[in-house]
């Protein structure tokens, strides 16, 4: 069986844009006068970037993570391949 693994990053963006899009039909449905409409659409817009930031830090620091362990694993292979070449040649 075959498994996909999503991106962190296409999560992200897609649970970024159902928010975005949920926020903006609840704004639209809403009884607000205009200023209360202005300071929602602000407080959302300012929730939903720092949520944005937020993930994108994350998304950033689990793919580091990934890169050094990948770093480090291929080190190691060369090393163990440099050692058994040396034993082959001498």
């Amino acid at each position: 069986m075959r498994r996909h693994h999503t991106s962190t990053t296409a999560e992200v963006v897609s649970f970024s844009a159902g928010a975005l899009v949920g926020a903006g039909l609840a704004l639209l449905y809403a009884p607000k006068t205009g200023q209360e409409m202005r300071e929602k659409v602000s407080d959302v817009t300012g929730d939903a970037i720092a949520k944005m930031k937020g993930m994108t830090a994350e998304a950033q620091e689990k793919f580091s993570q990934k890169m050094q362990r990948g770093r480090e694993f291929a080190e190691e292979k060369a090393a163990e391949f440099s050692e058994s070449k040396e034993e082959l040649y001498h």
